[in-house]
């Protein structure tokens, strides 16, 4: 009989822990900052896409008044938010509107390190005198640790923790059934991040969810890539000489190109048919910091491996992931959408 992990409401909600802060105390975030949360934050700025699925998650949606633009393009943020598109972009291109930002008016803001690295925009942003929480996602220890943070933030752990318990739960089962797997038996695979050759760098949080589902990254080193920031890219002829099993995609359109590209049509996973498209919810799953990312673990290891997941019934997994942590009631059309990878993203102007 197929079962679900949400078993009796187990993830429900959990006591708080010794995380929990009071309002007006410090906090450290995740660039080991000490931040003064204010008492009053009622209006937040999310100014980069995580963070504004990890607030969705946290049920401070009410709350949001400034985002990323790329936060507009995420169906189920439009469900949420329907007033998304109204909602002030104060970053773009790289780069913090400061007058934009303070026209929002937030109590707090939450960013990644990567939008602070112009020591002139931190220098305006630092001027506002509005505080702001750095969160990081590299790996997974980086990404639970934000969840926390943001909780912390916003006084929602248990939302927080019923999440984390969740993630490391599904984590963990994947990892025991698969512990009698064969190495010999583990399948090598070329992850498609966004672009068709861009792919995981070792240690980093995509890479570890294919580690967690019992694959074997054919990227080993660093060196077999070019490095571009947090972007690694690998040439066509190193995909060829890894020649994987199978080739995993994430960005919707990519599994078409590897089909129809005829410089790919040598590729093993491309003649026998291996490539696959990852599904798309919140966001896209095993994508860098996707909050999908023990769904993606689970969906992963049950297909390639379903004689050990042979009990578990993705559907239901998937209703009862974003029931329980984002309050969205999928149809079964949602459902197959999520599962295609297609319709739960709208393309930029210039895709297609």
């Amino acid at each position: 009989m197929a079962v679900s992990i949400f078993c009796n409401g187990c993830f429900h909600g959990r006591t708080k822990t010794d995380h929990e802060i009071k309002a007006g105390e410090p906090l450290v975030d995740c660039a080991g900052r000490t931040v003064e949360i204010p008492r009053k934050k009622d209006r937040i700025a999310c100014l980069y896409a995580y963070t504004g699925h990890v607030a969705i998650l946290l049920q401070c949606e009410e709350k949001i008044v400034a985002v990323v633009d790329g936060l507009k393009r995420d169906n189920l943020m439009q469900m949420k938010i329907p007033e998304l598109n109204e909602l002030s972009a104060p970053y773009n291109s790289g780069a913090i509107n400061i007058e934009e930002l303070a026209a929002a008016k937030p109590d707090l803001i939450f960013l990644r390190a990567s939008n602070l690295q112009d020591e002139g925009e931190l220098e305006k942003l630092d001027g506002l005198a509005i505080p702001y929480v750095v969160v990081e996602y590299v790996t997974m220890e980086d990404q639970k640790q934000s969840i926390r943070i943001m909780g912390q933030a916003l006084d929602r752990q248990d939302e927080a923790e019923a999440y984390l318990s969740y993630y490391e739960t599904t984590i963990s089962m994947v990892q025991e059934r698969l512990a009698t797997l064969p190495e010999d038996q583990r399948k090598t695979v070329y992850h498609s991040v966004n672009e068709v050759v861009r792919t995981d760098m070792p240690g980093t949080l995509s890479y570890q969810v294919l580690e967690a589902a019992g694959c074997k990254n054919v990227v080993t080193a660093d060196q077999e890539l070019r490095i571009d920031g947090e972007k690694g890219y690998a040439s066509v002829e190193q995909i060829y000489l890894w020649d994987p099993d199978l080739i995993l995609v994430n960005e919707p359109g990519a599994w078409e190109y590897f089909r129809t590209d005829a410089k790919f049509s040598g590729l093993r996973a491309v003649r026998e048919g291996a490539v696959y498209q990852l599904p798309v919810g919140l966001s896209r799953w095993a994508h860098p910091g996707s909050l999908e990312s023990p769904l993606a673990v689970l969906y992963i290891a049950s297909t390639l491996y379903p004689e050990y997941f042979s009990d578990i019934d993705m559907t239901e997994e998937i209703r009862d992931f974003y029931d329980t942590f984002f309050h969205i009631a999928l149809t079964e059309e949602d459902i197959g959408k999520i599962l295609k990878g297609e319709g739960m993203r709208t393309p930029r102007e210039e895709e297609h």
